[in-house]
């Protein structure tokens, strides 16, 4: 380029480009590879610090985790002294230096010298973790070659087992001369090894077997490295060995937790207990339930509750439990100091013999659904009564009340999971009496099979008394009482108890109480009756006679029944007023309706009221809602839809709107109607509604329950006779006392034929010729309307003017005459023939029979009844 630019320029100075280029690519390459070298020992320094900075963060995570792992896998020494649990990682062999199962992984070689022993001893330390515990699994069997340790180490490894068993449910192998060993708390043999058993597995197993190779197996999922088993070098810098006198120290150390934790032989317990051998020891709330090895197992759910757990499987006695429990509790305090409400959920059997004792407030069982949600609301407003007594007397729990001030409630719950899934709304009441039932004076007894997810922590962490009758999962007994004791307890011994209590768990054997120990407690206290103040009163009876019920409390009210308000704890009467628009009786066949009518009308007879009674006749409910009264009447209607039933259309609108009248008008009138209806559908659908007050018993299906009004919850297909839910609340409707009112009768006015014989009468009858006949047999003659002739009505010899509605439709001039005056009797005629003869839209009052009918004189029609004989 130089060259090119020389000879196109002609100048020397182009030429000096061509000197000039290889001297700065000289100077370019001398300055890269200077720079090159500072880079790199500034990169190898760099990498240095911070491999030095990795070295000391694996040494710190190393640590933390040597720490971690010691904490959670102790030795012999530490689990003797502890609390008797279950190890569940294994077995301690020692401590030494085991893969930590991390591995540093560069991306590619390491050429610098430099840097490789500081890279090589970040290796080593991110791969071991020295000091660590070395454990076999639980169950494992080991083998050990070497017989300068094999003692040592099966020593240490059967101390940790058994300290991790219950006392008593282990069994202990040694070989001969290991006497240490019979301190233990468990059964000991001979044998040719070493192992730990119990009923369910092998815990750990010791043996001279020179054929075991062992290897080293890391699992990086588990916090814990474990061996599945020991290897020929053994990886243990420091193992764990005990002598024979240290082993008999750590021994006698652990039978004497044991025996401190309330633990003896199977041999002291007796097979059988009595009620009677123990029923005078307790006194007040606290009672023997049963025999240990030492004597009488007390409970005192004062001191110790205030409240009980009781779990076990079926046939393990729970029931045989709880009965001796209550009968206890009530055979040491009187009534006026205890109470005690029942809650059974098995049918009702179990506490069937405890109902008469007078500490028993009330007994409940699952044969009533609702049942549950009464006690539930009694709990909850026993609780509020307790309060306000505590506050009125200035008191801050009973313990600071005379005894007799407020008695104690204990409530015992069997089959406690049955109540949980029939009333879920049940346990924030009692988790709230749980809470605070010491200071109230309530105490919860809660019996149920497997306690895990049916008692809520809200509940248990108030529980303190734990009692576990033998159950088949070690987890469920753990969860109770929190040891495996009640998942090894023999299944041939009935009664046989763990109970568990300020983390002591103790052995005994419940006593049994029949029939002759229930009669003694009861006659015992057969002089005191039950005390006035009852946390729980006894559901509404079937029958209730109106002569049991209290006067009204509000003017013009009645009072035909009793409503059940446990949340309150007390009965309130139910009162309805019929003057204030009317009363309407719905149910179904054998429901109680024609009862329920018959306490209204004689209720309101009592309150001076004029009772028309109707039965079933649309004529005489026609008259009774119609006729004038003096005072205040109450027209009572039974199966008032098969009344409108019997009725004509025209007929049964004019009745519609009496009674809707009635209803409306009844406290101006004084005339009130109370009726009766199998339902509200048919003749009743447009008249229902204008009554006030309905009383809904029990219907035939749900559809017509919700149909007439009734809740969605309110609907039972077994509700007895007279019940009923008035105001939202359960109530029964009372009988009355006296027989059915006698039946109300109009009086009814009466027409001889023979009063035809003067006047001006003109009969319109269905079957003319009969009424014809009947005429002539009295001596009046009869003239058909067809055939009257022109002239005056009633002239000389033409008698009685007779004819059928059309004959008298055709006979203008005659029927215009009657209507002027004469007189018409209608004879065996529909109401719409009386509409076309007489023009008149005025209500017409229905016709009883055969033998009635209508009299239209001077514009008015009458209901008479004819006489023809």
């Amino acid at each position: 380029m130089a060259l090119v630019m020389w000879v196109l320029t002609s100048s020397p100075f182009a030429l000096m480009f061509a000197v000039l280029g290889p001297v700065v690519a000289l100077a370019s390459l001398v300055d890269g590879r200077r720079s090159a070298r500072r880079e790199r020992q500034r990169q190898i320094t760099e990498t240095a610090t911070r491999l030095d900075e990795l070295r000391e963060r694996i040494l710190g995570r190393e640590n933390r985790l040597r720490q971690e792992l010691v904490s959670r896998v102790p030795d012999a020494h530490t689990l003797v002294a502890g609390e008797i649990r279950e190890v569940v990682d294994g077995w301690l062999l020692g401590w030494g230096r085991l893969p930590s199962g991390i591995e540093l992984v560069s991306e590619g070689a390491v050429d610098i010298p430099q840097l490789g022993a500081g890279v090589s001893a970040v290796r080593q330390a991110a791969a071991t973790v020295s000091g660590a515990p070395v454990v076999v699994p639980v169950g494992s069997e080991v083998g050990v070659e070497s017989p300068s340790i094999r003692a040592a180490l099966a020593r240490s490894l059967v101390i940790q087992a058994a300290a991790a068993c219950a006392p008593g449910t282990a069994v202990v192998t040694v070989p001969p001369g290991e006497d240490w060993a019979l301190e233990l708390p468990h059964r000991v043999q001979t044998g040719d090894h070493w192992a730990v058993t119990t009923d369910a597995r092998r815990l750990v197993r010791v043996a001279a077997d020179d054929a075991l190779r062992l290897r080293v197996r890391i699992d990086t999922d588990a916090p814990i490295p474990v061996l599945a088993h020991v290897p020929e070098e053994l990886p243990l810098d420091r193992p764990a060995l005990l002598g024979s006198a240290t082993a008999l120290h750590l021994a006698r150390r652990l039978a004497h937790r044991a025996h401190q934790a309330g633990w003896r032989s199977d041999a002291a317990l007796p097979g059988r207990v009595s009620f009677s051998s123990v029923v005078e020891m307790g006194v007040g709330p606290r009672v023997a339930l049963g025999m240990d090895p030492d004597g009488a197992q007390f409970v005192d759910l004062t001191t110790e509750g205030p409240h009980a757990l009781v779990a076990g499987t079926t046939g393990s006695g729970k029931s045989e439990l709880l009965v001796t429990w209550v009968l206890a509790l009530a055979a040491a305090s009187s009534p006026a100091e205890l109470s005690i409400l029942l809650i059974d959920f098995k049918g009702g059997a179990t506490f069937a013999p405890l109902a008469a004792l007078p500490h028993v407030v009330g007994v409940v069982d699952d044969l009533d659904e609702r049942a549950a949600a009464r006690a539930v609301a009694s709990l909850r407003a026993e609780m509020r009564r307790r309060e306000r007594v505590l506050a009125e007397r200035g008191a801050r729990s009973i313990a600071e009340l005379p005894s007799e001030a407020l008695p104690r409630l204990v409530v015992v719950i069997d089959e406690f999971a049955a109540l949980m899934s029939l009333d879920p709304g049940a346990e924030p009441v009692l988790a709230d009496l749980a809470a605070r039932g010491r200071s109230l004076g309530m105490h919860l007894v809660l019996c149920t099979q497997r306690p895990a997810g049916v008692v809520r922590d809200a509940v248990l962490a108030n529980v303190t008394v734990r009692i576990c009758l033998r159950v088949l999962d070690p987890a469920d007994s753990r969860a109770v009482i929190g040891t495996a004791l009640a998942a090894e307890l023999p299944a041939d011994s009935r009664g046989r108890a763990v109970l568990g209590q300020g983390g002591d768990a103790r052995r005994f054997q419940v006593a049994l109480a029949d029939q002759d120990d229930v009669a003694a407690v009861i006659r015992r206290w057969s002089d005191h009756p039950r005390p006035e103040a009852r946390p729980w009163l006894d559901p509404l009876p079937a029958v209730l006679p109106r002569s049991s019920l209290p006067g009204p409390e509000q003017p013009g009210g009645i009072v035909v029944g009793m409503s059940d308000l446990p949340h309150e704890q007390r009965r309130a009467p139910l009162e309805l007023d019929p003057w204030s628009g009317g009363l309407l009786v719905l149910g179904g066949a054998a429901s109680g309706r024609t009862a329920a009518l018959c306490t209204v009308a004689e209720a309101a007879e009592a309150a001076n009221a004029e009772i028309r009674w109707v039965p079933g006749d649309p004529a005489e409910l026609w008259h009774a809602l119609s006729s004038p009264q003096s005072g205040r009447v109450l027209v009572v209607a039974d199966d008032v839809d098969r009344t409108l039933a019997l009725a004509e259309t025209d007929t049964r609108d004019d009745l519609i709107d009496l009674i809707r009248a009635a209803a409306r008008d009844s406290r101006r009138s004084g005339l009130a109607i109370a009726a009766s209806a199998r339902g509200v559908g048919t003749v009743l659908s447009g008249v229902h509604s204008a009554f006030e007050a309905r009383i809904l018993l029990r219907m035939p299906s749900r559809d017509e329950h919700l149909l007439a009004g009734g809740g969605h919850l309110d609907h039972r297909p077994d509700r007895r006779p007279g019940s009923t839910v008035w105001s939202g609340a359960e109530s029964q409707l009372a009988i009355p006392d006296g027989p059915p009112p006698t039946p109300w009768r109009f009086d009814l006015p009466e027409l001889h034929l023979r009063e035809l014989a003067s006047g001006r009468w003109g009969i319109v009858a269905s079957h003319p010729a009969e009424v014809a006949d009947a005429l002539r047999t009295l001596g009046i003659g009869v003239c058909s309307v067809e055939a009257h002739p022109p002239g005056e009505l009633g002239s000389s010899g033409l008698g009685v003017l007779l004819g059928d509605p059309d004959q008298w439709l055709g006979a203008f001039g005659a029927l215009g005459a009657i209507r002027r005056s004469g007189r018409m009797l209608m004879l065996g005629c529909a109401s719409s023939d009386h509409r076309a003869l007489t023009r008149s839209r005025a209500p017409l009052p229905p016709l009883g029979g055969i033998d009635e009918g209508w009299l239209v004189t001077e514009g008015r029609t009458l209901r008479v009844r004819v006489r023809r004989a």
